[in-house]
């Protein structure tokens, strides 16, 4: 049974102010209630009560908003994990968490939803939101108003955000390249690039680096064709197989996203004629099954659900301290991924 400072008021024959005053080292007690007062809480087995002091003290409580484009997109049920986790871990400091879920990455939805959030009283925002000129001027003025924001999973370039929390997303693409180079350089490389979003920092970023990395080994290698799938199965799916039969020479693809991938599993098993060395982004249920299936080769994954939790982590601390403007970067690692890895 939980002991109360109630409990400690009715066994000690003394207020709960002061019972209160006592245990907190306040000087209006007198040192003999104060020691006959601790001495009590410990006979009986009193635990401080971490968010008393956190409402009292009116500088850890913090309701966290977060923005998530999770609306069928299996990649973030990780990413919520995490930040269940640590709203779980964080919740008697104060800390209460308002999860906004959209689909996709409609500029003008986000921006509405970051708008919702802080009518909604948030004191701190964690967004995994569109790098566009709208969400700089949104979060931009979320700043000025003492409001800040850390990014997850995508980056929003040369805005005031306090920190970003995700994967080197360039080094993604330099590490798909050396595994592609080290895998298939005895042969020249028509390859195949499957994004999300041309737009997504990340995706671009993915990309960008694939191809620099294939350009700094001086790797015999044509990019085809980069065809978007809109972080959606059908659509992914349809545009692969078009590319596909545009581009009979292509056999290596690569996806730059975790979104999609039942779509791109889907085109390949339809041009069942043809071996595709293939290298995917990000661990799901269904990736993992096309890596068991040998469809995909290797997968790059990205810790999501450290993300989920260091982001709210982050948020708590920056508001449970001095503001000191900008933090560190919190960038996990890139992890690969194979066959023998999902084999029981």
């Amino acid at each position: 049974m939980t002991v109360t400072l109630k409990d400690l008021s009715k066994a000690s024959g003394v207020s709960v102010g002061t019972v209160s005053r006592a245990l907190n080292d306040k000087n209006e007690v007198s040192a003999d209630t104060a020691k006959r007062i601790r001495q009590l809480a410990q006979e009986l087995g009193y635990v401080p009560n971490r968010a008393g002091k956190a409402l009292s003290a009116q500088k850890n409580l913090n309701t966290v908003g977060i923005l998530l484009p999770s609306i069928n997109g299996p990649f973030f049920d990780d990413i919520k994990q995490g930040i269940k986790e640590a709203e779980s871990e964080f919740k008697d400091l104060g800390l209460e968490v308002i999860l906004r879920e959209v689909e996709g990455w409609d500029v003008d939805e986000h921006v509405r939803t970051i708008e919702e959030l802080k009518e909604h009283g948030c004191k701190s925002l964690a967004l995994c939101t569109v790098d566009h000129d709208k969400i700089r001027a949104c979060i931009d003025d979320l700043d000025k108003e003492n409001i800040p924001v850390i990014l997850i999973n995508n980056n929003v370039q040369n805005c005031k955000n306090v920190a970003f929390v995700g994967p080197d997303y360039h080094r993604s693409g330099e590490i798909a390249a050396a595994l592609l180079y080290k895998s298939r350089s005895y042969e020249p490389l028509k390859i195949l690039i499957v994004v999300g979003l041309k737009s997504h920092h990340g995706h671009a970023a993915r990309v960008e680096g694939f191809t620099r990395e294939l350009q700094r080994r001086h790797c015999d290698f044509e990019i085809v064709d980069v065809v978007e799938g809109m972080d959606n199965d059908i659509v992914t799916q349809q545009v692969t197989m078009d590319a596909l039969k545009s581009h009979s020479e292509v056999n290596c693809i690569y996806m730059a996203s975790g979104s999609g991938v039942s779509g791109l599993g889907a085109a390949i098993i339809a041009e069942s004629l043809t071996k595709f060395f293939v290298i995917a982004c990000d661990e799901i249920y269904t990736t993992r099954e096309l890596v068991k299936s040998d469809i995909i080769d290797f997968v790059i994954c990205q810790e999501p659900r450290t993300q989920g939790y260091q982001a709210i982590k982050l948020l708590h601390e920056y508001m449970s301290k001095p503001r000191l403007g900008k933090m560190e970067d919190y960038i996990v690692d890139n992890i690969i991924k194979l066959k023998n890895h999902f084999e029981s």
